[in-house]
């Protein structure tokens, strides 16, 4: 099958982590695969996470995947549009047997040049309809989707809760939409812990989280609630990893609250020497298709502290760790400082296995040919 894969920009966050994979998986499957993306500078990523993508990249073109950069198709909203769908169209698109777009800028403008040429699948990862635009721009966001699902042949969410949410706003019908969960190399991550152990007696981080320093990701929900639990224990460290535009924010916020000393600010790195350095996992998003990150922790053994939203909510229950109201920072703090089941590790690790790369692409190649037998939505 030859498949075009299309997403706005390709950095370190799930869904281009997600859509890579994914290239890479349908490359070694045997098909012919292109991916196209934007430029991604503003992504304002680190040289480790430029590093981690060329490398994903260059590894995509060994293995025989083709890529491509538009610069056209840009995050913000501007007459280059109307250049991307332009560019889109360009690419021969009834070429390809299967055109699957990824996240809200590269689904519009991709389906939209698409509509009529080829087979189309799109993944939202998440919604854009809570946490990040003002009430105006979320309801324009909204008709658009609504309209362009009528173009779509299969919807693919994340999470169940992913995909009640967008029918409960009328994007697509029931019939289109498939349930497919963003993979995680969970057995890498598995092998990787027993191979680095570190004692409960000898973990550094009382909690660790893992994410982009964005104001969406609820960093300061986390930073807020941490000055809670160092009141109950003030050597307790809490450690965040990952950076972005709020950092210089949440470190002022941490020194107002008088808790520089409890809290390290990591950078981007490698998440697994910190992941396996922590008792707890925390991510306290306002908004958040599925989680990989959470995912990561549960195959890293860590019990997960995580807001009440979308994907979040889905992933976790009361044997893997807490679904919190993360505005109330005495019931963070509270969750943060509990005593977990001895067995813990082991219910977490048993639930990331339901999130493998396996599943992903087992779910992935049935939404394909749901695709394919389908008649179109117009």
């Amino acid at each position: 099958m030859k498949i075009l894969h299309l997403i706005t920009r390709m950095d370190g966050g799930g869904s281009a982590v997600n859509t890579l994979i994914t290239s890479q998986q349908q490359v070694i499957a045997g098909h012919d695969v292109t991916l196209v993306f934007g430029p991604s500078e503003d992504s304002d990523m680190s040289a480790a996470e430029q590093y981690k993508v060329k490398a994903g990249l260059a590894l995509l073109e060994e293995l025989g995947g083709s890529v491509q950069v538009l610069p056209s198709l840009q995050r913000e909203l501007g007459w280059h549009d109307k250049q991307a769908v332009s560019a889109i169209r360009a690419l021969d698109l009834r070429a390809f047997d299967m055109i699957h777009t990824h996240t809200s800028k590269a689904g519009a403008l991709g389906r939209y040049a698409a509509a009529g040429r080829s087979h189309i699948v799109h993944t939202p990862h998440g919604h854009i309809f809570h946490g990040y635009f003002g009430a105006l721009k979320t309801k324009i966001f909204l008709a658009v989707e609504r309209y362009l699902a009528k173009k779509t042949d299969v919807l693919i969410a994340l999470t169940q809760a992913e995909r009640d949410d967008h029918l409960a706003l009328g994007v697509g019908k029931p019939q289109q939409w498939v349930v497919v969960p963003s993979g995680v190399d969970v057995v890498a991550i598995a092998e990787w812990v027993w191979e680095h152990p570190v004692s409960v007696e000898h973990k550094p981080w009382d909690a660790v989280s893992v994410g982009r320093l964005v104001p969406i990701k609820g960093m300061e929900r986390l930073i807020q609630a941490w000055a809670v639990v160092v009141k109950s224990k003030p050597t307790a460290k809490l450690a965040l990893v990952g950076d972005g535009e709020e950092r210089r924010d949440l470190e002022r916020l941490a020194s107002r609250l008088n808790i520089i000393p409890n809290i390290e600010f990591v950078g981007w790195t490698d998440p697994l020497p910190e992941l396996a350095k922590a008792k707890v996992f925390a991510l306290l998003s306002h908004n958040e298709g599925m989680g990989r990150a959470v995912v990561e922790a549960m195959a890293a053994g860590l019990p997960c502290v995580v807001s009440n939203v979308c994907g979040l909510k889905e992933l976790v229950d009361d044997s893997v760790g807490r679904v919190v109201d993360a505005e109330d920072t005495q019931v963070v703090a509270a969750a943060l400082l509990a005593d977990w089941p001895r067995d813990i590790s082991r219910q977490t690790r048993a639930r990331a296995d339901n999130y493998s790369v396996e599943a992903m692409m087992h779910g992935l190649e049935a939404a394909y040919e749901k695709a394919m037998s389908s008649e179109s939505q117009t």
